[in-house]
């Protein structure tokens, strides 16, 4: 059974390759829409912010494992009104997603939660970083945005099934 879902934030959450890259001031269009100074626009993905409602009102433990700056990553999530989803958010600004999901592993430990990999799901748009998450940390369960699922409420029959098998 999954008990925990982390999430990449490029390309996964939102329509944008690299927020890092974003530069002050940061206005927000509208509630899923925010611009930077030089025109540079984010879009969130249709159902982003349903279905992390609803994986927080299931229980689950919800974390951000992106290549990106911690302050910028903060700045976006908090625009966005979605910061308030994510229990765990490690940002590097290296592409390591086994290092960060490693972080969020110690960091669930710390909280005398235990969870083994095959416990976790782990969404993102590129299917490279895969390989060293399953050498280093064992069955996670890894799925490509966009190619695995196409829209984000098939998070929900992923899950279902995982409880199933």
């Amino acid at each position: 059974m999954i008990k925990v879902v982390v999430f990449d934030a490029d390309k996964t959450l939102w329509d944008h390759h690299n927020v890092s890259e974003f530069e002050e001031p940061l206005k927000l269009v509208d509630a899923n829409t925010i611009e930077d100074s030089k025109g540079r626009v984010l879009h969130l993905y249709p159902e982003v912010r349903e279905v992390l409602k609803e994986l927080k009102n299931k229980g689950l433990i919800l974390g951000l494992a992106t290549w990106n700056t911690e302050e910028k990553i903060i700045r976006i999530l908090t625009m966005l009104d979605l910061i308030q989803y994510f229990d765990i958010i490690v940002a590097r600004t290296y592409p390591y997603k086994f290092l960060m999901l490693s972080d969020i592993i110690i960091e669930i430990h710390k909280r005398n939660i235990h969870v083994k990999p095959n416990e976790i799901l782990f969404l993102d748009d590129r299917r490279g970083h895969f390989g060293n998450v399953w050498l280093y940390l064992g069955n996670v369960k890894c799925l490509e945005m966009w190619k695995d699922i196409t829209r984000y409420r098939d998070i929900f029959n992923i899950l279902n099934d995982a409880t199933n098998e």
